[in-house]
């Protein structure tokens, strides 16, 4: 298995695919075998079995990425190997970028945001007032805290 073959079947049997600000990546297929070996190369994704579509068809299988990370990995390895979906494929990397990015702004955020609560939970405050001061919703601040001591066995 290779990339350039990946690439060939993303070319001849993919889809990339945008719904809301998630990309995915799809590949159908007859053989069940090839996207298993496929998958298993990339080290990432699903297959869902779709059955036939029409009476007198095989059964088919489809290859999901599983999402923006997933995507931008494969398409990171097969864009400069693509002939047919190549401009598609360097377009959504760009749009992958940005949005793997504000999803470790917000993650690296919310951190943060969690850090500062637990601080304040330490001098006694209650949690409505550190969701209002943190701009978060204070049950979402609890649970969090919350779960956290139950990890750590503090509760």
């Amino acid at each position: 298995m290779t990339w350039d073959y990946i690439a060939g079947f993303i070319d001849g049997e993919g889809a990339i695919v945008r719904r809301k600000r998630v990309h995915n990546l799809y590949i159908s297929q007859t053989n069940y075998e090839v996207l298993k070996e496929i998958r298993d190369f990339m080290g990432c994704g699903y297959i869902y079995h779709i059955g036939k579509r029409k009476s007198h068809w095989k059964d088919a299988w489809l290859y999901s990425s599983g999402g923006a990370a997933n995507t931008h990995y494969i398409l990171l390895h097969v864009v400069d190997k693509l002939i047919v979906k190549k401009e598609l494929a360097t377009l959504v990397l760009s749009e992958l970028r940005k949005r793997l990015k504000e999803i470790e702004d917000q993650k690296k955020l919310r951190i943060e945001q969690i850090k500062k609560a637990i601080v304040l939970r330490k001098k006694n405050w209650p949690y409505r007032r550190i969701g209002k001061e943190l701009g978060i919703d204070f049950g979402y601040i609890r649970r969090l805290i919350i779960n956290k001591d139950l990890v750590n066995n503090k509760v």
